[in-house]
Formats: C-alpha cells, structure tokens, sequence
C-alpha cells in the first residue's frame, strides 16, 4: 500500500509539470497571438489536469482574443464560433473554482463584446449577491458600471453616463471601507473623482493607492501631472 501511494504521489507530480509546462508554452504563443497554437497546449495542460480551472481559463481567453481577431479581419462566422467556444470554456472555469476573478472579467467583457449588457451586469450582479462580503465581485461590477458610462456618454446619454458612474462609487466606497487600503478600489475611486473634476479628491486617493502599492509607475506620473 505504502509503494502504491508514492507511486501515485509521483504520477500526480509528474502530471503537475506537465500541465504547468504546457500551460507556460499555450502563454508564450498567446504573447505571440499564435491562438491555434495557445489552444493546442492549453488542451494538452488540461489532458494532464483536468479539473484546473486556470487552464480552462486559459482555453476560454485563447478563444476569446482569436474571436475578437477573427471579427477584425471580417471573418464573422469563425469569430461566431470562437465566442462559442469562450463562453463554454468561461463557465467551465467557474464551475471549478466559482470566484474566479478573471473568469468573471473575461465572460463580462465578452457580453459586452457582444453588445449585450444586460448579461454583463446580471452574471456580476448575480455573483455580488452570492458573495455579499467579498470585495472582488464589487470591484468588476464597479468597473463594468465605468465602462458603460462612458459607452453612454459616447451614445450622448449623460444622465445615465452620471447614474452608472454613481453606482460605481458606491459600489468602490463599499470596498473602500472593509479594506481601506485595497489599491485597485482607490485607484477606481480617484478616476471617478477625476471625472467629475474633483481634483483633490482624486490627487488623495491616488496616493493613498500609490501607498498600497507603490509599483505604479504611471499613478505616479498622473498625480505629478495633476499637482503641477
């Protein structure tokens, strides 16, 4: 029994590396937008773990970039097919880990991709409500309620460009109190603050975000640029 159970150990080991070997490699062609070659290997990383979610999420951006390519170049039915392909890949991923973060960014961002918000906000307000006290689902609904501000200040629609932007405070001042420190959240919080011409308010949770984390190279040129 003891010989058995090293013998698994390794099998479970070896096939950690693979995976993780051909997960590096699917990365690779990803950087070099070779997506059929990023599939192939992300398929192999999954034949060897089956059950990774962060494999079935590569799979499902993979797709999603080559769909996004494939509209570019007016290929309309293979990039129909390959948004098919990201959306089943997306929600195997979280059917494995069910707070996946950029699960839910990637599937979110393909709906809006495909002019279809209402399915945007739904998936993350419906993983918001499941997760009350979690700041994740808060900080991608804030996010998506920014981007669909300025889609609808772009159609000229400001009053609902300044309710979105509203929502997304809110839903950032949320996340700002149970973690006061989190970076991303004051970071979102400064630019809609910026937005709105609050100069001050911006500079102040700008340096607050630089304070939690200082690798923002470009934060710091923007507070310089707004202090000058």
């Amino acid at each position: 029994m003891r010989e058995f159970c090293i013998v698994s150990l390794f099998m479970l080991f070896a096939l950690g590396c693979a995976s993780h070997s051909y997960n590096a490699e699917g990365m690779r062609y990803f950087g070099q937008a070779r997506y059929d070659a990023a599939i192939t290997s992300f398929q192999s990383a999954l034949r060897a773990n089956p059950n990774d979610p962060n494999t079935l999420y590569n799979i499902a951006a993979t797709h999603h970039q080559s769909a996004r390519a494939a509209l570019r170049s007016g290929h309309i039915a293979t990039a129909q097919q390959q948004y098919e392909q990201a959306v089943q890949h997306y929600q195997l991923c979280l059917a494995q880990a069910p707070n996946h973060v950029d699960a839910y960014r990637g599937l979110a961002a393909l709906y809006m991709d495909r002019q279809n918000p209402d399915a945007a906000f739904q998936l993350l307000i419906n993983w918001n409500n499941a997760n009350p006290v979690s700041v994740e689902p808060k900080i991608e609904l804030a996010r998506l309620y920014q981007e669909f501000a300025q889609i609808s200040l772009l159609q000229g629609r400001t009053e609902v460009a300044q309710q979105c932007r509203d929502v997304a405070e809110r839903l950032l001042q949320q996340v700002v109190d149970a973690e006061p420190m989190n970076y991303r959240a004051l970071r979102a919080l400064g630019f809609l603050k910026e937005q709105r011409g609050d100069i001050t308010g911006a500079v102040f949770d700008y340096r607050r975000s630089l304070q939690a984390n200082s690798q923002q190279q470009d934060l710091e040129n923007r507070i310089a640029a707004l202090t000058q």
